[in-house]
């Protein structure tokens, strides 16, 4: 790797940052910290929900499934989230308008009871504790790979620490709209670098390349074994 790469990406990460901390003591309200006043562009909402969703196992996990043979798979699930997206916009969104809601946790208490509320949100900050420590985890093995490479040697411990460091600052500091701001902005980097991606490889693979894989299977959409044990055993059955 060249020192370009390195430069490269310290200056997104300082970028990020500070994109994150301009936010910071500029909310009106409570309400403008935690919502944002719900004058946010559509664009940036949407591309923030997609981009949490979105995490570093993303990133290294579809394209080894898809050279190993889950092909599209991962295209099969998104085209659920898309279905579960507009039932979420037409019937929940206007609910919690009407309602006045900021949040789903809020919706059930207004309704079934703040116990219900309570086990509710225990249950996502219990959950979510154990899926974001995979995931900062995973993010923190190719920055150590990459710090390897320059002679850094940091331990998983000390790169887990910075990263949710500088997480945690700018999202406490800057509300939900730093949230939303930088998340937009890594999408944005994110879509670039994929249609990057799929131009710098095209050149390299070429016609055959595809042909290969359209023959190999690597561009199947749909999984249509219904064997049970595959349904079981398959993330995208």
């Amino acid at each position: 790797m060249r020192q370009l790469d390195l430069v490269v990406i310290v200056v997104y990460l300082i970028g990020i940052a500070w994109i994150g901390l301009r936010k910071a003591g500029r909310q009106k309200s409570a309400k403008d910290y935690f919502v944002g006043e719900g004058h946010m562009p559509w664009w940036t909402v949407s591309f923030s929900v997609v981009a949490t969703e979105t995490s570093v196992l993303t990133v290294i996990s579809v394209p080894g499934g898809a050279y190993s043979g889950q092909a599209f798979g991962n295209v099969e699930l998104a085209l659920g989230y898309v279905v579960g997206r507009v039932v979420v916009a037409t019937v929940l969104i206007p609910l919690y308008k009407r309602g006045g809601f900021v949040s789903a946790y809020q919706y059930l208490g207004d309704r079934f009871g703040l116990k219900l509320q309570g086990l509710a949100s225990v249950t996502f900050v219990f959950t979510r504790l154990l899926a974001e420590g995979v995931r900062l985890f995973a993010s923190a093995i190719p920055i150590k790979l990459l710090l390897d490479e320059f002679g850094v040697h940091a331990s998983y411990r000390v790169i887990i620490v910075v990263i949710t460091l500088i997480t945690v600052v700018y999202t406490y500091l800057g509300g939900i709209k730093a949230v939303i701001w930088t998340d937009a902005i890594q999408m944005i980097l994110y879509l670039g670098g994929a249609v990057l991606a799929v131009a710098v490889l095209s050149a390299h693979v070429g016609g055959d390349g595809y042909a290969r894989a359209l023959d190999a299977g690597r561009f199947t959409l749909f999984d249509t074994d219904f064997n049970l044990a595959h349904i079981l055993t398959s993330p995208f059955a």
